[in-house]
């Protein structure tokens, strides 16, 4: 099992300048105290962001996570679904900028995600 199964992420909707994806939340995504865990919520990002990225290289390069910062503006229990929706800020030679936030079922801003992956060009032998 992968990390996108295992975090339940539902479904990953890909265009060219950006995403939409969901996650189910349980209680493998919960804190001690029941709230949405962060990790889960920068997991969930980085596995996003990622695929999207791939998708722009069409095989010739994959991006790879180099800085992810997270900004969690409001606690939320782990139950319903979490949703993201990704822009893509930069789409350079070298890297690309993901904006992702993230929203609850009722659509409060839970978090706000930058996600930053490297581009590792498949054609080169290291």
């Amino acid at each position: 099992m992968n990390l996108v199964d295992q975090l339940q992420i539902q479904y990953v909707n890909l265009t060219d300048t950006g995403f939409e994806s969901a996650m189910e939340l349980s209680a493998f995504h919960a804190q001690p105290f029941g709230y949405l865990n962060g990790g889960a919520t920068i997991a969930f990002c980085e596995a996003i962001a990622g695929m999207a990225s791939n998708r722009m290289g069409q095989g010739a390069y994959v991006g790879v996570g180099q800085t992810v910062t997270a900004h969690h503006l409001q606690a939320m229990k782990a139950e319903g679904v979490l949703k993201a929706t990704g822009t893509l800020l930069h789409g350079g030679k070298r890297n690309h900028v993901w904006e992702i936030v993230l929203t609850n079922e009722a659509g409060q801003r839970i978090s706000q995600v930058t996600v930053v992956n490297a581009l590792i060009n498949m054609a080169k032998k290291d």
